[in-house]
């Protein structure tokens, strides 16, 4: 019975201490042997590729930079057999990563003729170059030396030396020196001679370095993740237009290369382009032929294909429209495969322009991309947007007059494809018009979007000068217009920083408020930031306001 109770007694203190001892464990924390060990924090920059091409002539004693507007051989120069130009070249290395180039000839274009034989021919034919290494016109190096020298010639026409190396900028071989000489070889004959009634032959030369990333930094693995990188395909736009094929653009392994095509001064011609009654009727410049997209072919992966159109100038027939609807004065029409990326680099633009390309392939052509980059418009872009996702960067809009309807002077007035639907829908995905410098007396617009997608658009570090036109009574002179057409369906997001407007600027933003294809509408899932991705207030003019009235954009929840 003692022993009984001495055992409860027993087991009642062990537990009213256990309970204490939980009791004294709430609210404490338990302690670990621990330890920390971390790295240094790593810097992940980006490398960059940068190839600069300079050069020196008998008329130029100290290497110059060359640009669009080099000449390098002398002009007016009358060919014959026996006849030779040089010009000392050097390659350099600019960027911070490695390249391998290749260094040409590029024929921009070429006009042929007839021989006193009476048959056609082309100087192409008959002209030879080559590249030396070294400076080869130091001293007294005479003319038959430099063509003695040169054994490994080719023909002008056959384009590009073997390939070269250059280690990043600020390294021992970050650059390279060669002459390059050209010259018709005294074994010509009268194949070469043109008739006196004859159109004299001509060639418009130019030179180009073509690079490339070169199997020289590494990553975790090794130094050839780049070694299946491709050259650029430089073609003139004759042969872009007439030869030019798909197959031509993929190497040895099967990748794409792009292609670029310095353009020079370009005016707008007929075009009567039709297959299985699609095409283009009406004046433009075509950019391509059937042989790179045509009625009924199916388009590449998004990106495959890029063509860059560079240095030169577009001149439009018409200088004003009376109506946005079916323009078919002046198109740039692009016969290039869907889901392309367009370059425009340092062109300009006369007079009033388009963009089309021929869509009605299976399913319908559409651009992947088109941007602007460093291009002059003296005039205005107008149309169906012909791209998904837009770019213009670094452009200058000067001030221009619709000739034919001076309210529609807008820099561009660009409209969402809205003719095909389902898989042929074209919508615009992103709009990036960055650094520009735009002068005029209406906004730049682009209207009719978000109807399958909800685009972003992003509008930094732009200068705008808009001037109200004599004789207005309503304010049109507003910067930017998004509209979102007559029936307002999808939001979008715009990301503005950095924007300035002059006094002469009514607003920065404008839309109408009550109907029409430039019609805003606040609509749930709206977003509208700042370039770091705040929500932020923009008070914007109403479209045609008499009185100052405004309204805010804004991020709708």
């Amino acid at each position: 019975m003692t022993s009984s109770k001495s055992t409860k007694r027993a087991l009642i203190s062990s537990t009213l201490a256990l309970l204490m001892c939980v009791a004294m464990l709430i609210g404490t924390t338990f302690a670990w042997f621990t330890d920390t060990a971390s790295t240094g924090v790593n810097k992940i920059q980006a490398g960059n590729l940068d190839v600069e091409l300079e050069y020196k002539n008998s008329d130029t004693a100290d290497f110059t930079k060359a640009d669009k507007n080099t000449k390098v051989f002398k002009e007016g120069a009358l060919w014959e057999p026996g006849h030779v130009e040089y010009v000392v070249l050097k390659v350099s290395n600019a960027g911070s990563l490695a390249l391998k180039y290749k260094l040409g000839i590029n024929i921009a274009s070429e006009t042929g003729s007839t021989n006193v034989y009476n048959n056609a021919f082309n100087l192409s034919d008959y002209i030879r170059f080559a590249v030396l290494d070294g400076d080869k016109t130091e001293g007294s190096v005479d003319r038959d030396a430099l063509v003695a020298a040169a054994t490994d010639s080719k023909l002008i026409k056959e384009g590009y030396t073997a390939e070269n190396h250059l280690t990043a900028t600020g390294t021992d071989n970050s650059q390279k020196v060669v002459t390059l000489v050209v010259w018709m070889p005294t074994t010509v004959g009268n194949e070469a001679n043109h008739k006196k009634d004859a159109t004299a032959p001509s060639i418009n030369l130019g030179i180009n370095v073509v690079a490339t990333q070169d199997t020289v930094e590494n990553d975790s693995f090794d130094n050839t993740y780049d070694k299946d990188a491709t050259y650029p395909v430089v073609v003139s736009r004759n042969e872009l237009n007439t030869s030019l094929t798909l197959d031509a653009l993929k190497d040895e392994n099967g990748k794409v290369s792009p292609v670029e095509v310095t353009l020079g001064d370009t005016s707008a011609k007929d075009i009567n382009y039709n297959q299985n009654n699609s095409g283009y009727t009406g004046k433009g410049v075509m950019l391509g032929s059937t042989k790179l997209n045509k009625y009924a072919a199916t388009p590449a992966a998004a990106g495959e294909y890029k063509f860059t159109f560079k240095d030169g100038t577009i001149t439009s027939t018409a200088t004003g429209y009376s109506s946005i609807d079916n323009y078919k004065d002046t198109s740039v029409y692009m016969l290039v495969p869907g889901n392309s990326d367009v370059v425009f680099e340092n062109m300009t633009f006369n007079g009033v322009v388009s963009f089309d390309i021929q869509k009605y392939t299976s399913p319908w052509s559409n651009l992947n991309s088109i941007s602007f980059k460093n291009c002059t418009f003296n005039g205005i872009i107008i149309g169906t947007c012909p791209a998904s996702n837009v770019t213009f960067d670094g452009c200058t809009f000067n001030a221009y007059t619709n000739t034919a309807s001076a309210n529609n002077s807008n820099p561009i007035w660009w409209r969402e494809d809205t003719e095909g639907s389902g898989a042929n829908a074209n919508p615009i995905k992103t709009f990036t018009f960055v650094n520009n410098e735009v002068t005029g007396t209406r906004p730049v617009k682009i209207e009719r979007i978000g109807k399958t997608v909800s685009p972003i658009f992003t509008i930094k570090n732009n200068t705008f000068d808009i001037s109200a036109q004599a004789g207005n009574t309503e304010t049109k002179n507003m910067a930017i217009n998004i509209g979102m057409g007559e029936n307002p369906n999808l939001p979008f997001t715009l990301i503005d920083e950095g924007n300035t407007i002059s006094a002469n600027t009514a607003a920065l933003y404008t839309a109408s408020l009550t109907g029409g294809s430039n019609q805003y509408k606040a609509i749930s899932g709206m977003k509208v930031l700042d370039g770091n991705g705040n929500n932020k207030v923009i008070t914007a003019l109403v479209w045609k306001t008499s009185n100052g009235r405004t309204f805010q954009l804004k991020t709708v929840q």
